[in-house]
């Protein structure tokens, strides 16, 4: 068997094992350079370039330094005695292997040691003429007043009097008859306030207007409150009949007696719909 120039060729001498063949691996010019007992010239090649390794590995591993051995630089040294063993007093000399000079583990380290490292960059130190403007003190931050918080500049203005009515008229406030059949107590609130009369209190109101009083002020309701009087004064007086034309509904526009109105608990409470006391303010 032939690889790489060097042949396996089985040997006349027979081992003391039978399940191996002596083998002689011969160079080109047919000089054995070894003899490896193998169990055919496959394995005896195999066997005999991983001797060529051992021998690499002695020729460019570099001996441990007897002063500054590391931890395992007895085991590295044997290895490196076995593969010069193995190569044999005749191919050693051949190669040079009896006269290298393995270099020193301590150089090796020296040659590898880590730069030093540089030192910090140094701080600059502040411009001549310049002002440092971290070491002066942080100027207060402005704090915004809202508008409402904020003292007035001339003294307040009193609130303006309240208004001071004893009578209204009928066509300023749109005073006017409203059919109690149209109204439910589910409607919601509109823009008039309403109000339940007798037929002849109402014809005056129409005439000559409403006259305010706090010591007797005009009830006021919202429209889902009138069916509500009208069952009460339907109850007292029986007058359900269209005939019985004794109660009256009026109404007038809200935004005109707004400031002259006040609630009346009472009233709301038993009714369940806001009710209000026409005062004159």
């Amino acid at each position: 068997m032939v690889r790489h120039g060097f042949k396996a060729r089985p040997s006349v001498l027979a081992p003391s094992d039978k399940t191996r063949t002596l083998f002689r691996i011969e160079d080109t010019d047919g000089r054995v350079v070894a003899r490896i007992a193998a169990p055919d010239a496959t394995r005896a090649m195999a066997l005999f370039w991983r001797r060529q390794g051992c021998r690499d590995l002695a020729a460019y591993l570099p001996a441990p330094a007897p002063t500054a051995a590391p931890p395992h630089a007895a085991a590295l040294q044997g290895s490196i005695d076995m593969a010069r063993t193995r190569l044999g007093p005749r191919l050693g000399p051949r190669l040079g292997l009896d006269q290298l000079k393995l270099p020193a583990i301590a150089e090796q380290q020296a040659a590898r040691s880590p730069r030093p490292r540089r030192g910090a960059a140094p701080v600059p130190g502040p411009v001549p003429g310049q002002d440092d403007l971290f070491a002066r003190p942080a100027a207060p931050m402005p704090v915004s007043v809202p508008v409402s918080d904020r003292a007035p500049d001339g003294p307040a203005e009193p609130p303006a009097p309240r208004r001071q009515v004893t009578h209204l008229d009928a066509d300023t406030v749109q005073l006017t008859r409203v059919h109690h059949r149209g109204l439910q107590p589910s409607d919601p609130p509109d823009s008039f306030l309403y109000h339940i009369a007798g037929a002849q209190r109402a014809d005056a109101m129409l005439r000559d207007g409403l006259t305010l009083s706090r010591r007797d002020p005009l009830l006021l309701t919202e429209r889902g409150g009138v069916p509500y009087w009208l069952s009460l004064l339907a109850d007292d007086a029986d007058l359900l009949d269209d005939a019985a034309a004794g109660i009256v509904v009026l109404r007038l526009k809200r935004f005109m007696v707004d400031d002259l109105i006040e609630d009346d608990p009472d009233s709301t409470r038993s009714s369940g719909t806001p009710c209000y006391f026409l005062t004159g303010g």
